[in-house]
């Protein structure tokens, strides 16, 4: 049928150097071709049901259905559909290109995966299948796993991606059977840590099985061996997982996930897509004597974005490969702007320059200054999201880029996060070692970074899925004003790309604990009009709201939220203070406006150390200098010993001498007499002005020695030096004077 139509409505089919169609291993009930989608201009996978075959009407509108349901689905681990529609009673559906190779090739000519792994893998998987039936439980009914590809996340992270949602089979009215699936993942677990297939052999003759936990292996056992017993639930079966995941992993850095999915040389799946496109042409033999492909096993590189070096300069470059004619059409697409001669590095600092174009009767070879750094996706392969004041410090850059992008004559820039690289670091033999750990901090805490866009096309540029839909119809006939409006709807989805990430379903955006509720509205705001032509504001008038929304946010803590409820500030100021004599305060004096009233205490604001730094000497050093002060004034107006209670705390700022009386039950004490200045010692007077302030409450409590402890002072029982510390004085008084 392919030779028959070189032209699918608006999809152009690649064709090998034969001429024949190329076709992609994908579904066994599905006609898979490499085609070009002239609209959106991008190549795609073009997905025909039945293998051209034609189907009943209510078994189309079920297809339809769910492919369009399909079509809402953005996780990693799921192909992600396009377009669907219907072309001379054909069902198709659109895909992005997938590249990998499929887990039972991998298995086979790699071996069995470490246990931790293996259940790396499959956990991620697990979560995605969970999230997408919550949605859309009907994709799940026909949804197989034997035909997993194995690829791997910005060339980082392996991952399986699921590639056949089973469309092309009838729709049955019964629920979904969870225990199928159940039994796939419990095959794949065996294939992954035994390194065959599985035939119907007894799982307890394999090592690796009986090495895993009860409830996993007791799971796999029953899945695999007996159908009536075999468990359904996939929940379950995701919490056993990550239990043996935990149960086999080593130390709190061996249990992340993501550590056991970097992609190393033994790990690294076989681009098919190259092989493919190529015809198992070795790349060096491309290049021939011009470059000099770097090692490939120390390198980690995309099929057609090969890092060499030029044989006569020795200068690092990035030779990326575009497709010849046959696959895509050169007129479909321009590989460098043809006013890119105004580029000026100093003027535009933003824009990442090509080196060099020339073509050959296969294929054309764009090179580009290769500089230390990593692209924008590579880092949201990490984080997955980024924070708001991440966003604005990468978006501020970004708006530069289209601005000096403007001026050298490209009113347009895919900005795909690919095509954004993060110039920070530099080259060396510790450039992967910083770049993770770059990885793990905050922008803001980045050394000086430059944010660079390519203006230039590349082969990924060609087959990754682009952030913005297709375009939206407008009456508007000026070319500029049409450029305008896709840079102002392309700025926008790369902001909510970065905020919220791409593990969504149906296009919703998710965000975050770590957005203020006002940047959520607004960003949904905002993505809303991306779908409405005119609607999108500039750069600018985007980056004005969503910093407002950000210096005006007054989110409540993550507690609060949990809790369902805000506490109001004026709740907060009345706090309590606890004392050890609370039972002694008389009720009436309690009550008094004598009293400080704390819930209507004045509020200070506190300046913080570094804060007063600009202006002298930091407020800790006047403060103890003038505790100094006061306390050396205290001493010359004070010439008495000041009390002190048990609890080492002042109780008053006048000694009250306590003397004993003999009385017919023992000794009394009683207090005395205030003592008279002398006439050398004359008495000294402070004024204080009457205040109008409310005084706080001094509760003066003495410690009397008991009737037991003065008839062993008199027995001479008790040392002085004990006296002073139990009636709290700095100078012990004798026994007799205390006596008499």
């Amino acid at each position: 049928m392919a030779e028959e139509l070189p032209q699918f409505g608006a999809l152009s089919i690649s064709r090998r150097a034969d001429g024949k169609p190329v076709v992609l291993q994908r579904s066994p009930d599905e006609m898979v071709f490499l085609a070009f989608d002239m609209r959106i201009r991008r190549l795609v996978e073009l997905h025909i049901l039945r293998s051209g075959e034609e189907m009943p009407e209510a078994e189309k509108t079920s297809a339809l259905d769910r492919s369009r349901q399909a079509s809402e689905v953005c996780m990693p681990s799921f192909m992600r559909v396009l377009e669907v529609g219907e072309d001379n009673g054909l069902v198709y559906y659109t895909a992005h290109l997938n590249d990998g190779e499929f887990v039972h090739h991998y298995i086979a000519r790699r071996g069995p995966l470490s246990p931790p792994t293996a259940f790396a893998l499959i956990f991620q998987m697990l979560e995605d299948l969970l999230q997408l039936r919550v949605r859309f439980p009907r994709l799940l009914e026909h949804l197989t796993l034997d035909q997993l590809l194995v690829g791997t996340l910005e060339d980082t992270f392996l991952q399986f991606r699921v590639i056949d949602y089973g469309l092309s089979k009838s729709e049955s009215p019964r629920p979904t059977d969870a225990g199928r699936l159940v039994e796939e993942v419990c095959r794949l677990i065996f294939l992954l840590l035994t390194g065959v297939e599985y035939a119907g052999e007894n799982p307890d003759r394999f090592p690796a099985l009986t090495a895993l936990p009860s409830s996993l292996r007791t799971t796999v056992r029953a899945a695999l061996t007996s159908k009536e017993n075999a468990p359904t639930s996939l929940e379950k079966l995701r919490d056993e997982v990550r239990e043996a995941f935990s149960t086999l992993s080593s130390g709190p850095q061996g249990r992340n996930l993501r550590k056991h999915l970097v992609v190393i040389g033994p790990l690294q799946p076989l681009p098919q897509l190259q092989n493919l496109l190529l015809e198992n042409v070795p790349v060096q033999t491309l290049f021939g004597s011009n470059f000099r492909v770097e090692d490939a096993d120390q390198l980690r590189r995309y099929p057609f974005s090969i890092p060499a070096l030029n044989a006569k300069t020795e200068q690092p470059v990035t030779v990326h490969m575009l497709p010849p004619t046959r696959l895509v059409d050169r007129t479909k697409y321009e590989a460098v702007p043809l006013q890119m001669w105004r580029f000026n590095p100093e003027r535009h600092p933003n824009i990442l320059r090509s080196l060099s174009l020339w073509e050959t009767p296969d294929w054309t070879f764009l090179t580009e200054e290769r500089e230390p750094g990593f692209p924008l996706s590579r880092l949201m392969a990490e984080r997955v999201a980024l924070n708001p004041g991440e966003v604005l410090v990468l978006m501020r850059q970004v708006r530069s880029g289209l601005e000096q992008a403007q001026e050298c004559g490209v009113p347009r820039v895919d900005l795909h996060p690919s095509n954004i690289l993060l110039r920070v670091g530099k080259h060396g033999p510790n450039k992967m070692r910083e770049t993770d750990r770059l990885m793990q901090r905050r922008l803001d805490a980045w050394p000086p970074f430059a944010v660079k866009l390519r203006p230039h096309m590349t082969m990924r540029s060609l087959y990754e899925p682009q952030l913005l839909d297709m375009e939206l119809p407008t009456n508007r006939s000026e070319e500029h004003e049409f450029d305008r409006e896709y840079r102002h709807r392309s700025f926008i989805a790369l902001a909510a790309y970065l905020l919220a990430g791409e593990r969504h379903i149906s296009g919703g955006l998710e965000f975050s604990e770590a957005v203020p509720d006002a940047t959520a509205v607004l960003m949904r705001e905002m993505y809303r009009a991306t779908q409405i032509p005119g609607a999108a504001p500039s750069p600018t008038d985007f980056l004005e709201k969503f910093e407002q929304t950000l210096s005006g946010a007054t989110g409540t803590d993550l507690a609060t939220r949990l809790r369902g409820e805000t506490v109001p500030i004026e709740s907060m100021e009345s706090v309590g203070a606890v004392s050890d004599f609370d039972e002694d305060i008389d009720p009436d004096q309690a009550e008094s406006t004598d009293a400080p009233s704390l819930l209507h205490a004045q509020k200070h604001d506190f300046r913080p150390l570094h804060s007063t730094q600009r202006d002298g000497l930091p407020w800790v050093v006047w403060a103890a200098a003038a505790v100094i002060l006061l306390a050396l004034g205290a001493w010359m107006l004070l010439d008495r010993p000041i009390t002190v209670d048990h609890a080492g705390q002042k109780v008053s700022d006048v000694t009250v001498p306590i003397t004993t009386e003999t009385g017919g039950g023992g000794p009394v004490a009683k207090q005395a007499a205030p003592v008279q200045p002398t006439a050398s010692a004359p008495e000294k007077t402070v004024t204080q002005p009457p205040s109008t302030e409310p005084q706080p409450v001094i509760i003066r409590k003495a410690l009397l020695p008991t009737a037991e402890e003065l008839e062993k002072m008199r027995q001479g029982q008790v040392k002085q030096d004990m006296i002073g510390r139990e009636t709290g004085q700095d100078t012990p008084k004798p026994v007799a004077d205390l006596a008499r």
